[in-house]
């Protein structure tokens, strides 16, 4: 029996569910980079640490302290500015930041009440709030930047969604900047100047859920496994980077889950084990896909939890039907399938983009009427096998539609 933790309405309902195929030990050999052996990390928080070690192997992560199947979405931006959403951008010096405490709190409200309990974002977007020296080295991080990070956190906690934030993306393309993934001295820098002031800063925040070291880290390695052209780091130097920042992080925070998603493969490289003996807590692949196809978790033969960090349809058409099937099968297929969550892409009104799931008015697409139908149906699933441990019944969720 597990505890799960919904949001349905804007209201907290703690309900107790068992789902099939949820939780246990994972006996078969495990997907390790070359050795393939089990990710035996000696961080303070390892599986182990944070899970207990009965359950190496378990399929959920601990939301709130509870293990709880994990219902989000990703946000690109609040407001159209993702470059200097939080802070000064130093590619674009005469830019003021963008952030706007009002519509970043009606954000997170409207994402908390579709039933969603953590949101996935991404901080030094293209550089945003990074301080840079003649050289292209990080030097600090802009104050405006933390303030702004500080006050976000407190607007989820409030709507009591979690945020899983995103350190950073593509390194590559970023003006004279040098790339921590390829340069020693760039991740030094990195490491002393932005990492540990950003997550001394998050320390102790209880509405973080963990922290993604790099988003979709394939972007910036080479070969075939990577971006698949011949420019980029290779896997040896990528390892190396995420390791790196892991190791400063729980250096900073031992008790902070941390992970590093993988994209433009799908889950074939956390199969492959390309994310394995890193420290990690749990693995984060990225998938788009029409039929919200994903393989049973058993098949990756991983030793962690695994979260499906972003996903929707494949199609470059722009149609509701089609991304809200895609959404609801994903979500679906990874609540079956034995995943710790999915996250929908993307919350926002792009009009460019295909996965967005608001329209151009900013108005709720019907993809939001089949999330709050898949969480309202996990409630009813629990209901109908412990109606006595429902503490308290949610509201209706609204209708699509602002």
């Amino acid at each position: 029996m597990r505890i799960f933790k919904y949001f349905i309405g804007g209201a907290a309902t703690t309900i107790a569910v068992g789902l099939a195929g949820c939780g246990g030990t994972q006996a078969q050999d495990v997907s390790g980079y070359n050795s393939r052996t089990l990710d035996n990390n000696t961080s303070p928080v390892s599986s182990a640490a944070s899970f207990g070690a009965a359950t190496l192997g378990a399929k959920l992560i601990p939301l709130q302290g509870k293990p709880t199947f994990i219902v989000g979405m990703n946000v690109a931006t609040f407001g159209g500015q993702a470059e200097r959403e939080y802070g000064k951008n130093p590619l674009m010096p005469d830019a003021e930041p963008w952030y706007n405490a009002k519509a970043v709190n009606t954000g997170l409200q409207d994402i908390a009440t579709s039933g969603c309990n953590v949101v996935r974002l991404r901080l030094f977007n293209k550089l945003d709030g990074l301080k840079l020296d003649s050289s292209g080295l990080v030097t600090g991080i802009d104050d405006t930047f933390l303030k702004n990070v500080s006050d976000m956190i407190s607007k989820a906690e409030s709507a009591k969604v979690q945020v899983y934030v995103v350190l950073s993306g593509s390194w590559s393309g970023l003006g004279t900047t040098k790339s921590p993934i390829t340069d020693a001295n760039a991740k030094t820098a990195y490491l002393k100047k932005a990492i540990v002031p950003l997550v001394s800063k998050l320390k102790g925040r209880q509405g973080v859920l963990a922290i993604d070291v790099m988003d979709e880290i394939e972007s910036d390695i080479a070969g075939k496994e990577g971006n698949t052209t011949k420019v980029g780091a290779t896997w040896d130097q990528a390892r190396d980077f995420i390791k790196s920042t892991v190791d400063t992080i729980k250096s900073v925070d031992p008790q902070r889950m941390v992970t590093a998603s993988s994209g433009l493969h799908g889950w074939q490289n956390v199969k492959a084990g390309k994310f394995a003996k890193l420290g990690l807590d749990f693995y984060d692949f990225h998938a788009y896909d029409d039929k919200g196809t994903l393989p049973p978790f058993k098949e990756l033969k991983v030793d962690r939890p695994v979260v499906v960090g972003s996903c929707g349809q494949e199609s470059k058409k722009a149609d509701n039907d089609i991304q809200a099937k895609a959404n609801f099968a994903f979500l679906t297929n990874a609540q079956k399938e034995g995943y710790a969550g999915a996250l929908l892409t993307d919350y926002g009104k792009n009009p460019e983009n295909v996965l967005s799931l608001l329209d151009k008015d900013g108005k709720h697409r019907p993809v939001f009427a089949q999330l709050q139908t898949f969480v309202a149906s996990l409630a009813m699933n629990a209901t109908n096998v412990t109606a006595p441990a429902i503490a308290t019944t949610p509201t209706p969720a609204p209708a699509p539609g602002k």
